[in-house]
């Protein structure tokens, strides 16, 4: 099992600024944490939105586990929806209308067939126990508005693993915590990641958490992969 990654492509000139190029070469082993290291701009995000499929690239492959993602030459486009990748945006993206315990279960997909009080049983039962994983089981009731940074991120956490990716993709983590926060989910990040057994990309720009999280370093400068 693996994320294979070989794409180009070229945003749009924009009020007379220069066009971007991406060119991004990567591959990821199954229950591997590669860490994409780069400065603001280099294209890290624009990577990672690619194997998302937030974003189209103009030509190459994008290939998990065999199944292929993205294929210029074919064509194939698998919508973000059915890739089975796991996206921890920056803000986190929790829900504010649903309590903690809600925003969890809302990561676990419903089978075919599977009827709505059976999935919400299913749901309740998953989502408890990756809320146990990341010590938030206490909270379930609350609103996510109301708890720490830091425990917002667990709960984003919980919420991407409960939805059982096949690929783990994590976008500056870190960049709305204070170094007291980043400190005091250390412990349980790493471990969490590992559990889901699968490639996992962590984007930063500071080389200390990259070293700290990842078992291996890509270099990204001005679009390209050095």
């Amino acid at each position: 099992m693996s994320l294979e990654v070989l794409i180009k492509m070229k945003t749009k000139n924009e009020k007379g600024c220069k066009p971007f190029f991406l060119d991004a070469r990567l591959s990821v082993a199954s229950g591997e944490i590669v860490g994409l290291l780069g400065p603001s701009g280099s294209g890290k995000s624009m990577t990672l939105k690619s194997i998302a499929g937030i974003m189209k690239p103009d030509e190459g492959s994008i290939i998990l586990n065999e199944r292929v993602l993205f294929n210029s030459s074919s064509p194939c486009n698998i919508p973000t929806r059915d890739r089975k990748v796991g996206y921890l945006f920056q803000s986190y993206a929790l829900f504010p209308h649903m309590t903690i315990l809600q925003n969890v279960m809302s990561g676990v997909g419903r089978k075919p067939g599977e009827s709505y009080g059976t999935w919400k049983r299913r749901a309740q039962q998953v989502a408890q126990e990756y809320l146990d994983m990341v010590q938030l089981a206490s909270f379930v009731y609350q609103n996510p508005l109301r708890i720490s940074g830091g425990q917002q991120q667990r709960v984003a956490i919980a919420r991407l693993l409960a939805s059982r990716p096949e690929a783990i993709l994590l976008d500056e983590p870190f960049s709305a915590l204070d170094n007291e926060l980043k400190d005091s989910i250390d412990t349980e990040l790493k471990p969490a990641l590992l559990s889901a057994r699968c490639p996992v990309v962590f984007v930063s720009h500071n080389r200390d958490e990259v070293q700290r999280y990842c078992s291996r370093t890509i270099t990204i400068e001005e679009g390209s992969i050095r």
